[in-house]
């Protein structure tokens, strides 16, 4: 009775420890097939979608004054567009300028 207890419980530890390295190996694949409703008159498709696991976001924190000075650099540019595109290169110089303060710090 004890062997059988020592060989389930080796055998569970081997199955979940399988099951471990299998989830770290790689990304989950899932197939699904298109249409998926009997009669349909288009030909089949398949979609495969790759799951990979998410990683945390980067949070940045700009200070106080660096948001203030951005915020007047935005305003100062968009006062001084006349069109689209000088509207899109002053956001662009905002945001390059916003861009260097962040690698000062």
């Amino acid at each position: 009775m004890k062997k059988r207890h020592i060989t389930v419980f080796l055998l569970a530890a081997l199955c979940a420890a399988g099951a471990a390295q299998a989830q770290n190996a790689a990304p989950a694949t899932q197939e699904m097939q298109f249409p998926s409703r009997e009669g349909s008159l288009s030909p089949p498709s398949t979609l495969r979608m790759t799951v990979t696991p998410e990683t945390p976001p980067v949070v940045i924190r700009d200070t106080p004054a660096s948001q203030a000075e951005f915020q007047r650099c935005r305003q100062v540019s968009d006062r001084a567009a006349v069109s689209n595109a000088q509207m899109q290169a002053g956001v662009e110089q905002c945001l390059r300028e916003l861009e260097q303060r962040r690698q000062q710090q």
